[in-house]
């Protein structure tokens, strides 16, 4: 109880120094939004932040309110619903109200479709830079239209396409098929299959040699693109300087 009580009076900042209520309340507008000002947290606060920022990152969507309870050991979902109102009021995090996942950090970047070209990396040679410090590569090809979904594979049946376990496959809901292009379909066992498109009779036919055509039950959509998503390393919060 006592630590309890001292966890939740003793604020400190997110960079782990000591927070004096009357500063924290003078240096103005979040820092999310772009200014200098440090958040205030409890230990508990901080740790459960953390977990959320690896979650989102690493994970691509943040935890269950049970995921949070079973993680440290709070039983009560109104004890998490408390450290989650907190760290939303501190402007840390958003939620969408009824939706159990819908957790958002309020510094994450905002979506870019073009980024930076720094080079071209040959598997055979040196790198060969750019030849503009300013030359962008736009992937918004990849994402256009209204009807841009996405599947995640699991298994390594496509492995022979360079698609592993754990890509995503873009496609493209609302594109009619042509050939040239590679189309995912879900079969008549309910199996997602890649399809090419024949020339001349636009005829579905397996993108991988030696696969046995079943008549697909139901085109999901035009392939646009694969991602592939790496571990990014999350910066660990410097931990909380101790009460005297």
């Amino acid at each position: 109880m006592i630590r309890a009580i001292s966890d939740s009076m003793s604020e400190n900042y997110l960079d782990g120094t000591k927070a004096n209520g009357s500063v924290f309340a003078a240096q103005g507008k979040n820092r999310m939004a772009g200014s200098t000002k440090r958040i205030a947290l409890t230990k508990r606060q901080r740790e459960i932040y953390e977990f959320l920022r690896d979650k989102i990152i690493n994970r691509g969507y943040g935890p269950t309110v049970r995921e949070i309870g079973l993680q440290f050991n709070i039983r009560s979902p109104n004890g998490v619903m408390c450290h989650l109102k907190a760290l939303e009021r501190k402007g840390l995090i958003s939620r969408e109200q009824n939706m159990s996942r819908a957790i958002q950090l309020s510094d994450a970047p905002q979506n870019r479709l073009s980024v930076s070209l720094i080079g071209t990396a040959a598997t055979s040679g040196p790198i060969q830079p750019s030849v503009g410090a300013d030359e962008f590569v736009s992937f918004g090809a990849v994402f256009e239209g209204p009807e841009i979904a996405c599947l995640r594979v699991e298994g390594n049946g496509f492995l022979p396409l360079n698609i592993a376990s754990g890509d995503f496959i873009v496609v493209n809901r609302e594109t009619t098929p042509q050939p040239g292009c590679f189309v995912a379909a879900m079969d008549d066992r309910h199996a997602v299959v890649i399809c090419g498109v024949q020339e001349g009779t636009n005829q579905l036919i397996p993108a991988i040699s030696g696969t046995s055509m079943i008549s697909p039950r139901q085109v999901m959509g035009v392939i646009t693109g694969v991602i592939r998503k790496f571990r990014i390393p999350v910066a660990p919060v410097a931990p909380a300087a101790e009460m005297k």
